[in-house]
């Protein structure tokens, strides 16, 4: 391991592995050995985290695996985890293409996949913690065993960059997005996830049955999706969303 103090940074210290299990393990050691708020980045995981409980194995392949933590003493965590990973990847990104947000906070670029998010809370001491692993695909993975729901997507296929570059951008947008008021993260959360509205999803609530759908909105908190169905409207907090279908659009 090897520590960095981060200048001007509300999480203080970033700590560089080479293999782990998974960041969001090593947050929840650092919290048990003490520590109360940092960042930590792996060159590669072999039991990396995601939605429904779903673990693979991550090489070292340059790209981004970061997870980071502090007491819970903000809202809108998984907003404010989206906001930070879109504004970092548009960075890179040439204006003429799409970086979109999807609910809740996975990152698009067209409708390919270059970031996801995964947050959770952590009781230790007598005190809440919170621990947030964000992925970013500065390269094409190549990981033959996983089944990628969405095809992914590789921010060097956009723009000459480093994993330097973009780990830098990241970890400054982080701490902007967690230093911001809940208006303006939610403003910049609104403005780019509204174009989901309307559009046609297939989804999953068990990872079994497939349903059929169209948004209609969301909370105003943006905690739960509202998608009509045959069956009427229904609100859900959690999902897994297969495929949208985006061929209105240009």
């Amino acid at each position: 391991m090897k520590e960095e103090i981060l200048s001007a940074n509300r999480f203080e210290k970033i700590y560089r592995f080479g293999e782990v299990t998974s960041t969001m393990d090593v947050c929840e050691d650092l919290i048990k050995s003490g520590v109360c708020r940092g960042i930590a980045v792996a060159e590669s995981q072999t039991s990396g985290r995601g939605r429904n409980a779903k673990k693979w194995s991550s090489k070292a392949n340059g790209n981004i695996y970061l997870s980071f933590f502090d007491e819970l003493n903000v809202g809108s965590i998984p907003q404010r985890c989206a906001v930070a990973a879109y504004s970092a990847v548009s960075q890179f990104v040439k204006k003429a293409e799409v970086v979109r947000i999807k609910w809740p906070n996975d990152i698009l670029i067209g409708m390919k996949k270059v970031s996801g998010i995964i947050a959770k809370i952590l009781d230790f001491g007598g005190k809440r913690f919170y621990i947030c692993g964000i992925g970013i695909n500065v390269f094409m993975p190549h990981e033959p065993e996983m089944n990628f729901v969405w095809e992914p997507a590789a921010l060097n296929d956009y723009a000459e960059t480093t994993t330097e570059e973009v780990l830098k951008a990241l970890v400054e947008n982080i701490d902007r997005a967690f230093s911001s008021e809940v208006s303006e993260i939610i403003g910049i959360y609104k403005r780019n996830i509204n174009w989901m509205i309307r559009k046609n999803i297939v989804f999953s609530q068990d990872l079994i049955r497939k349903e059929n759908g169209r948004i209609a909105g969301f909370s105003d908190d943006f905690s739960v999706i509202k998608i009509e169905t045959d069956d009427g409207l229904n609100e859900l907090s959690a999902l897994s969303i297969l495929s949208l279908d985006c061929r209105c659009e240009k």
